[in-house]
């Protein structure tokens, strides 16, 4: 499948599942109480911290492989089904650690049912890995998206029925069990389960290689989570949690559905001897023009954003919202630094600037987490900042392009963002930030905003403007 065309079936079928996630998080949260939501979200951070330790991101090695053979894949199998049960043991013994020694009863019976999706997912990983090598997104979107419903689906189905926070692990079951279906059912030709263990040494070597590189951010993120519902309580964290899956629901819609695909064309760049310069600059500036206007849009109005589809009581994760919202535009200026940092092979050199970056955020946001769940999502800006002091110094070298050439996208991108967000900026500053902003206000700022940002693309001739016009070619009836 092209470049082009695997992106867009990448991000349908990315926002078909995030309008699905969407509608369900705003119908799971009318249901359940900000306690509740922390209850989940101390099982998942607990969850998280041990597949970061022991996930190696197998499949990465076999996208990456220029030379596949069938035994390469079977190693990989082999490896990631010993890693599954390992993950899947060990979250049944921390359940067990907190039930009868935290005294967190709660948080053990999430545990218990969720330890079975890392085994569920051993039957998952052949298929779905040899699909993202072939760049075949249409299936893996559609597939996403149909999970998605049906999951979402169930959750709410749950929820409304009395289950509490049980409704989400119950969930996430569900999902584990409707990808392995059907990923194996639309891949029958890579749904085979024979065992090896030929070169896992090479394997289990850039696995670990790639486990130094993402370990700080996600251990930093869980544990972030862990002290907040330590320091500030369960509601907090619940609270905080809602702002922060709705900051990453907007990022995974567009950044990691396009990055997916791109981590693949940039693999076969890299495997055929050419230059990876083309294939990052342009997806790095589509990125840039489409999630800041969004990122920076929903900072502005989140107030009346949490207030219209959550309601009332979870108008304090507002401000966190528009923090994070604020922090992610930050590291997105150093963004698809991972793809660079394996390509070029410096992932040594990444591990390095990585846990400078996630330790220092560490402490910044259990700072915050002394006064109160705004002041944790500020230390987020400050990470980002940092971050920005440590990874701008490679990017360009990296990508290829000449001195100060990025500079000149973030002026781009900036302006493009004014210029989508001066609605919203007026009207929060005629309603005087109010949360009670009605819904047609908002919906006619962003429409506005809207034919600012095209405007503005056509203004610059923006490549996002060639990507339309490519569109409109297909889809206009020839004559």
């Amino acid at each position: 499948m092209a470049l082009r065309k695997a992106i867009l079936w990448s991000v349908g079928g990315q926002t078909a599942s995030y309008l699905i996630l969407f509608v369900g998080s705003v119908l799971v949260a009318r249901l359940l109480s900000p306690r509740e939501m922390g209850v989940f979200a101390i099982a998942m951070a607990t969850i998280g911290i041990l597949n970061t330790l022991m996930g190696f991101n197998i499949s990465a090695y076999i996208v990456r492989e220029p030379e596949l053979k069938d035994e390469t894949i079977s190693t990989a199998f082999t490896l990631n089904a010993i890693i599954g049960s390992a993950i899947a043991v060990t979250i049944v013994s921390c359940g067990l650690f907190e039930r009868y020694v935290a005294n967190s009863p709660d948080v053990a019976r999430v545990l218990y049912p969720l330890a079975l999706t890392p085994l569920i997912g051993i039957f998952e990983f052949r298929a779905a890995t040899m699909l993202q090598r072939e760049m075949n997104f249409r299936i893996i979107s559609i597939i996403q998206a149909c999970r998605g419903l049906i999951t979402t689906s169930i959750v709410i189905f749950l929820a409304y029925n009395g289950y509490s926070f049980m409704s989400l692990a119950y969930g996430n079951v569900i999902a584990a069990l409707i990808n392995v279906v059907w990923t194996n059912s639309v891949a029958p030709h890579h749904s085979s389960f024979r065992l090896s263990l030929a070169g896992a040494s090479s394997m289990l070597k850039f696995g670990l290689r790639l486990i130094t590189v993402g370990s700080f951010t996600s251990l930093s993120s869980r544990f972030s989570d862990i002290i907040l519902g330590q320091l500030l309580g369960l509601a907090s964290l619940g609270l905080y949690s809602r702002a922060s899956s709705i900051s990453t629901l907007v990022l995974e819609n567009i950044y990691g559905a396009v990055t997916r695909v791109v981590f693949v064309q940039l693999s076969d760049d890299y495997r055929n001897g050419r230059s990876v310069r083309y294939t990052f600059v342009r997806s790095f500036r589509l990125i840039l023009c489409l999630l800041w206007p969004v990122q920076i849009g929903l900072a502005i109005m989140s107030g009346p954003f949490i207030y219209h589809l959550y309601g009332e009581r979870w108008l304090p994760a507002a401000v966190p919202l528009s923090m994070l919202m604020v922090a992610q535009c930050l590291i997105l200026t150093f963004g698809m630094n991972w793809e660079l940092f394996v390509l070029n092979d410096e992932i040594a050199r990444q591990t390095r600037l990585e846990a400078l970056k996630s330790v220092a955020g560490l402490v910044f946001f259990a700072v915050g987490c002394l006064f109160n769940i705004a002041a944790a999502s500020a230390g987020r800006i400050v990470e980002a900042l940092f971050g920005i002091i440590l990874y701008r110094p490679h990017m360009e070298r990296l990508a290829e392009v000449e001195p100060g050439y990025f500079t000149k996208v973030f002026l781009q991108s900036a302006l493009l963002t004014a210029s989508a967000t001066a609605p919203a900026l007026a009207l929060m500053m005629v309603n005087r930030w109010r949360p009670e902003v009605p819904i047609a206000s908002m919906i006619f700022s962003i429409f506005g905003g809207g034919l600012l940002w095209l405007a503005t693309l056509a203004f610059m001739k923006h490549p996002m403007m060639d990507e339309f016009a490519l569109i409109a070619r297909k889809v206009a009836p020839r004559n």
